[in-house]
């Protein structure tokens, strides 16, 4: 009988482009029958097309069993075709019982590469090592970390490579066997042969991921190994594992000040430059004495932190770049000042904000509150505001986010202009796409206006300005946007503060009090373009009552009864609207004002 292979089976692929789906279904069928031979060669072609078909998005699992069968050929070509189909095929290992009979074959795959075995058997052993690691169980790790663990001293590195890879998979699976293993792969680290010290710092570091405490004690043997490979791979692995130990012993810190260092000075490979500043800033965080003082070398230490830092961020590759800010990030928080003297670095970054890649503008946002003070408060804020025009999406929410942490930071230490912030603020307030900030920007509104005595006048007249949709504006009720949930600290200011109100609305015709009025008790905005939420509605009808009462209290002396009559007409005439409202907070609050009416 006549079998396709798998190159008969890609150009009938090829050539059957407009009923491909039914050309597969038939070589699947096909496939079906030549695994049912008792010929290995018969069912390893099968398999071969299987594995391409499944590359494709087919399901080969229910060849599982056929893998298997081709895993115990004697012949090497085949039984590395029928580990390739094992591999593929079994995509879920611990819901398929085929696996089960993998595990005598497996035992028996591992054990034949002991001492003395032949350069064959080494090989097959490494097939098995590279299927196990791929189908790797709880119960496969329980009856093959012993052999796993007995290949640690095969005479071959690349067995030993090979094992040591394995474990990382079988400990993710049967996690008590790291505990069982741990001293085997320390010794591993003073193997003779480069590439399989490797291997056990992928592996540890790896593992130490998840809980970095457990590897201290590797730490000295670590520490040999930063100072004496020329391996700028592993080295990288070597970096990030001391960088996770800092933490956990600070001591360890200044020791490897002097090392990562050396590294930074020495090596040109992107990766481990990066990877050693880092480490060198994290570092940085856990070098100051008992006596709260730092080491001698730590300017030193900075300035070549920052250099090369800088030199990252001035990159054209977008990745490096992002790198570098990521380094500042971490600098700063041992150095929060060292960017004020560093122009060019503040330069860098504010460059950053206008950078098309939007990671790479949110990590510069972030490095903001390190270089603000007094003075270049106004002008970095003036340039946020720039960009949250241009910007939308989360990015701009970020802005927002910024721009009120900046200027509130410690009790508002670095502002020395509240009526500029107010202005900041009602400018954000009509700023569309940023709703989810609106509660921040109306509680910072509020706060100052309660808390800063001399600004609290201009608030007043700001939030008048907002309530109030001016006479001669008609028209251009589609450019008035401001946050729902500004409007309502709009309101308590104004219903607080309503003996500061601006001369220049005495020009209404009846009066500022009465513009309040009518405007708070509208069901819609200052605009007449959307509905109130019930939350504002019963807000405003609170303080619409508030204004009311002080225009009584004033006696009107401007414009007499004639203001107060049309209040109370505007009042009244409102009220029986909100009166109909179903929510019960704004229906109780309009009902009593109604009352007192």
């Amino acid at each position: 009988m006549f079998e396709k292979t798998l190159n008969d089976l890609v150009t009938g692929i090829r050539t059957h482009r407009r009923d491909t789906a039914l050309y597969i279904s038939q070589n699947i069928s096909e496939i079906k029958q030549e695994l049912k031979s008792p010929d290995f060669y018969t069912k390893s072609n099968a398999l071969q097309k299987l594995t391409f078909l499944q590359m494709m998005g087919y399901t080969m699992s229910w060849a599982a069993f056929a893998s298997v069968e081709v895993m115990s050929s004697p012949r090497f070509a085949l039984k590395r075709v029928g580990y390739l189909a094992a591999c593929q095929g079994l995509d879920q290992p611990e819901k398929s019982p085929v696996v089960l009979l993998t595990t005598n074959l497996l035992k028996k795959e591992l054990r034949g590469a002991t001492v003395g075995g032949s350069g064959e058997n080494m090989y097959h052993a490494g097939l098995a090592i590279n299927c196990l690691s791929n189908i790797a169980t709880e119960d496969l790790g329980r009856e093959l970390l012993p052999d796993l663990l007995h290949l640690l001293n095969h005479p071959s590195p690349y067995v030993r490579k090979k094992a040591l890879l394995c474990l990382y998979k079988v400990f993710l699976k049967y996690p008590q066997g790291l505990r069982l293993s741990f001293d085997k792969i320390k010794q591993c680290l003073e193997d003779p042969h480069p590439s399989v010290v490797s291997c056990a710092v992928n592996v540890i570091t790896e593992l130490s991921d998840k809980n970095p405490k457990n590897y201290l004690p590797l730490a000295p043997a670590f520490f040999k190994l930063l100072t004496s490979s020329a391996n700028n791979w592993m080295l990288i692995k070597v970096v990030k594992l001391l960088g996770s130990l800092v933490p956990e012993e600070p001591r360890l810190a200044r020791k490897l000040l002097d090392p990562l260092c050396n590294i930074v000075k020495s090596t040109h490979a992107k990766s481990l430059l990066y990877e050693a500043v880092f480490a060198t800033t994290l570092c940085l965080q856990y070098v100051k004495k008992a006596d709260g003082s730092q080491p001698s070398n730590i300017p030193g230490v900075v300035d070549l932190c920052v250099e090369t830092l800088r030199g990252f961020v001035r990159e054209t590759d977008q990745n490096l770049k992002y790198l570098g800010l990521v380094g500042f990030g971490s600098l700063l928080q041992s150095q929060p000042k060292v960017l004020h003297s560093q122009s060019e670095c503040k330069g860098l970054i504010l460059q950053c904000l206008s950078d098309e890649d939007v990671t790479i503008r949110t990590r510069a946002l972030g490095l903001l509150k390190f270089m603000t003070t007094k003075r270049n408060l106004v002008e970095l804020i003036t340039q946020l505001l720039s960009h949250v025009e241009a910007a939308s999406g989360e990015y701009r929410c970020d802005l927002v986010d910024e721009i009120v942490r900046m200027c509130s930071s410690n009790k508002y230490e670095l502002l020395m202009d509240f009526a500029w912030y107010v202005d900041v603020l009602v400018i954000l307030a009509g700023v569309r796409g940023i709703e989810s900030q609106g509660e921040i920007i109306a509680k910072q509104w509020m706060d100052v206006a309660w808390r800063v005595l001399p600004v609290r006048s201009y608030s007043v007249r700001r939030s008048l300005e907002m309530l109030v949709w001016e006479t001669g504006q008609e028209g251009k009720e589609s450019e008035r946007h401001f946050l729902p949930e500004v409007l309502p600290a709009a309101a308590w200011i104004v219903g607080d503060g309503n003996d500061d109100f601006d001369s220049r609305y005495d020009a209404f015709t009846k009066g500022p009090y009465h513009a309040l009025v009518q405007s708070m008790t509208a069901p819609t905005d200052a605009a007449g373009i959307n509905p109130l939420p019930c939350t504002t509605q019963a807000v405003f009808v609170q303080n619409a009552m508030k204004v009311f009462a002080a225009a009584c209290q004033r006696n009107l002396q401007t414009h007499g009864n004639h203001e107060l009559h049309a209040c109370v007409g505007t009042l009244m005439k409102n009220l029986d609207v909100y009166a109909e409202s179903p929510d019960v907070e704004v229906k109780e609050r309009s009902f009593t004002a109604h009352q007192l009416l």
